[in-house]
């Protein structure tokens, strides 16, 4: 916001103070220390068309003019010039007869992207099949675990699953059903439960081993990268010299990406029986779940710090359009009122470029998919901690909800960035 402070004192001090907070509340700077304009002011003030017709001096026409402090516009605001509830999409500058600037809001043409257009390109992505398989996999497993709460809640000593498939026929049910209504109710209950138990852990299984599938094949990828890397940042000439270039979390999570690769086809490899070694695969389980966890950690680390950066950059771009506006909005008085004021006329408007104003939009978005990154890595986090350090649950679906929660957070993230971008393809295919 800018501040505008009493002007009794003037031209003696004349200071601009700006202050922002941005959303971020880890991320807050105090912006001052904007140069003196006092001698710019005594400048204009000794220049001005005032100073040559009147035998006053400087000080006292400043001194007998009246400062008022203009009204803010109902549309914009200085601390966010456009907020993201607005519907503007562009901002151009006209000229008005009587020379005063106003802003026109020219809409751009509405794009509609249907959401089954959406899911189908999510669908047709690795990565969107990965995520929605997740998704599908852990409400799988949630249900059929309620399923077998509710089986053994529902199971005495004399009606189970065991004793409805041996001692009970369907006309025993059927008989039951008008003798002992309840006792049949039980049964069906019991019955359905079970079979929800028994056809959907296959179909957990297999939707894992489907996930495992779009997984595998990264590692010679991920190999020749770390090894470009190494190439890249390491010489010899007498001794060896490393790039501080590869001490960076960046180089980091590609060996732990690499880590993990290696550890998961592994036990993929298991399961299709390409080798039979059960500590072997007990081996590739416990490092995968390890390297799981320190690139969830890296990744954190590495989300958290993205989010700063992005609320700095937010911050400076509201600054510069703030100021943009300001400096216009002197330059015109200084210019073309024969009275130095800060009076704004009724026609005078806020103004925000194109490209400042897609600068901010983008970065709200960006900033968005980072915490929407964080609160992934840390359901990941949480799911992975219990296993790793072979912790008790607190509650028995508590892996499962994170499972749910980090699958969920992945798959809005896809759906958004998949609509941005067909949104900007239908709009430049209009432009074309």
């Amino acid at each position: 916001m800018i501040n505008r402070h009493s002007y009794s004192h003037f031209p003696h001090a004349t200071n601009f103070h700006y202050s922002h907070r941005a959303d971020n509340r880890d991320s807050q700077s105090l912006y001052t220390n904007i140069p003196n304009l006092n001698n710019e002011w005594m400048d204009v003030v000794n220049n001005s068309p005032l100073s040559s017709k009147s035998p006053m001096s400087a000080t006292q026409v400043i001194s007998n003019t009246k400062f008022v402090t203009p009204k803010l516009k109902s549309k914009f605001h200085y601390i966010t010039p456009l907020s993201d509830k607005q519907k503007y999409d562009v901002v151009i500058d006209t000229q008005q007869e009587d020379g005063e600037s106003s802003v026109e809001l020219e809409k751009q043409p509405r794009v509609s992207v249907s959401d089954w257009d959406i899911f189908w390109k999510i669908i047709n992505t690795v990565l969107g099949k990965d995520k929605l398989a997740k998704v599908s996999q852990y409400s799988l497993k949630l249900l059929i675990y309620h399923a077998d709460v509710s089986q053994k809640y529902l199971s005495d000593d004399k009606l189970n699953i065991t004793s409805i498939k041996t001692n009970y026929t369907t006309s025993d049910l059927l008989n039951n059903f008008i003798k002992f209504p309840r006792l049949f109710v039980r049964a069906i209950a019991i019955l359905l439960c079970s079979l929800v138990g028994t056809n959907l852990s296959g179909m957990v299984s297999g939707l894992g081993m489907y996930r495992q599938f779009l997984r595998f094949g990264k590692s010679p990828f991920k190999l020749k990268t770390l090894v470009n890397k190494l190439r890249t940042n390491i010489t010899y000439t007498d001794t060896l010299k490393f790039n501080k270039s590869l001490f960076t979390a960046s180089s980091l999570s590609d060996f732990t990406s690499l880590y993990y690769c290696v550890n998961d086809e592994l036990g993929l490899l298991y399961k299709l029986h390409f080798y039979s070694n059960k500590s072997v695969q007990q081996f590739a389980a416990r490092h995968e779940a390890l390297a799981w966890y320190y690139e969830t950690l890296i990744a954190l680390y590495t989300t958290w710090n993205s989010l700063s950066d992005l609320s700095q950059q937010e911050m400076d771009v509201k600054i510069l359009i703030q100021v943009k506006n300001k400096a216009r909005m002197l330059s015109k008085q200084l210019l073309g009122n024969t009275n130095i004021s800060f009076n704004t006329s009724s026609s005078q408007s806020e103004k925000v470029s194109v490209d400042d104003l897609k600068n901010l939009k983008d970065l709200q978005f960006k900033k968005k998919n980072a915490w929407i990154d964080i609160y992934k890595n840390l359901s990941d986090l949480m799911f992975n901690t219990y296993t790793v350090f072979k912790l008790p649950l607190p509650f028995d679906t508590m892996q499962i909800w994170m499972g749910i929660s980090a699958s969920v957070l992945s798959t809005i993230k896809i759906y958004r960035e998949t609509k941005k971008k067909m949104i900007e393809e239908e709009l430049a295919k209009l432009k074309g």
